[in-house]
């Protein structure tokens, strides 16, 4: 077999590219008869490897679907269900969706023009020619042949493409210094052989058969490359499996030696990490919004008639609820106490009968404040260290 090469399908012209060649060769065809152009082009290039094919714009519908955030597969599966609210065609459509913009071609015509070119080779992609030339350009504004008396005009940024259309009216043949030639097109297409099904430009029924060509494939390659090894470890020497087991040997001895250095290590880390929460919860311990010092603060400043019932930190505030023979007169008696700040009722206050006493639930939301070592100097007022 060759080297792959790929096939621009103009309107009236083929051009081929072999992987290393210089430049394309061109190929006179009709798209409605295209089994007439493949004697010339297996004369030019013999049996390919693989083929990628490029439809260029001339060949193309173009649109701008709405359609919500979706994978470019599954936006393709709706445009092949509704084809004809999107391109003028009245039958089964092959669509490629290249970021905001899908092309359209009719089924039936892609259908057979891949049949004619799969008697030179296996086919293994069919794009677009704006996708390749988006890649290819990266960031610009480049020019692509299109039909007779027009010419296409594409933007892309950063491989993506942002718009394509066809400009009525340009001389495709002059060329301004934008126009992207079927050399380079053809070159960079060469690179999208592998490219993602989702990525192309497909019916139904082509992706499914090219999903199974993909995965024959695959399987063959899976297949030679098992083949491989088990020759090669049929193939190994016997001393190899004695030096193998001499490694083995000589590791295990090593690992066993190595054993109570190792347990030491082990235990000396856990030790380590043991006195690191020591530590930390030593210092936690005595910290001003510790649940311990926070509950015995509260329980000094509260009354004797106080219950408290539940105590709760949400990471910056504290909720105390319980019941008291008069609620309301504990937000201001926490809120004086220099230990709390932001002292707030976080609930309605419920009246109840308990035991013949009439009480009162609270349930009240406060933050700690953090004690900071008192400066030392002559401004120093008061005598607990507060300036």
């Amino acid at each position: 077999m060759s080297a792959p090469i790929s096939l621009l399908l103009d309107v009236d012209t083929v051009h081929a590219i072999a992987r290393g060649g210089h430049s394309s060769r061109a190929f006179a065809w009709s798209s409605d008869a295209p089994d007439a152009m493949v004697d010339a082009v297996r004369a030019a290039y013999g049996a390919p490897s693989g083929i990628t094919l490029v439809i260029g714009l001339g060949l193309l519908e173009i649109t701008e679907p709405e359609l919500p955030p979706l994978s470019v597969a599954a936006r393709r599966a709706v445009i092949w269900r509704d084809a004809d609210r999107y391109f003028p065609i009245d039958e089964p459509v092959a669509v490629a969706c290249a970021d905001a913009i899908a092309f359209g071609v009719s089924a039936r015509r892609l259908e057979s023009w891949v049949r004619a070119v799969t008697a030179l080779g296996s086919v293994r992609a069919i794009v677009t020619a704006p996708q390749v030339a988006a890649k290819l350009v990266g960031t610009g504004a480049r020019s692509l042949a299109a039909a007779e008396g027009e010419r296409g005009l594409m933007r892309a940024i950063n491989g993506r493409l942002q718009s394509v259309r066809r400009a009525m009216g340009a001389d495709p043949a002059r060329d301004d210094g934008t126009l992207l030639t079927a050399t380079e097109l053809g070159r960079a297409a060469l690179e999208w052989a592998g490219a993602s099904l989702a990525d192309q430009l497909l019916d139904p029924t082509i992706e499914r058969r090219m999903r199974a060509s993909r995965s024959r494939r695959t399987f063959s390659i899976v297949a030679v490359a098992a083949i491989a090894v088990i020759a090669l470890s049929w193939s190994t020497d016997r001393w190899r499996d004695s030096q193998v087991a001499d490694v083995e040997t000589l590791a295990l001895a090593l690992a066993q030696r190595a054993e109570p250095a190792r347990l030491s290590e082990t235990r000396g880390a856990q030790a380590r990490t043991e006195l690191v929460l020591l530590r930390e919860a030593e210092s936690r311990r005595v910290a001003p919004d510790a649940p311990l010092v926070v509950l015995a603060q509260l329980s000094r400043i509260l009354p004797r008639d106080a219950f408290v019932q539940r105590l709760e930190w949400d990471g910056q505030s504290w909720r105390v609820e319980g019941t008291a023979d008069n609620a309301p007169r504990l937000v201001p008696l926490i809120d004086a106490d220099a230990h709390f700040r932001d002292v707030r009722i976080a609930a309605s206050s419920q009246r109840f009968v308990d035991a013949g006493r009439q009480r009162e639930s609270f349930a009240i939301s406060f933050q700690t404040k953090r004690t900071e070592p008192s400066p030392v100097g002559p401004d120093k007022r008061g005598t607990n260290g507060t300036p």
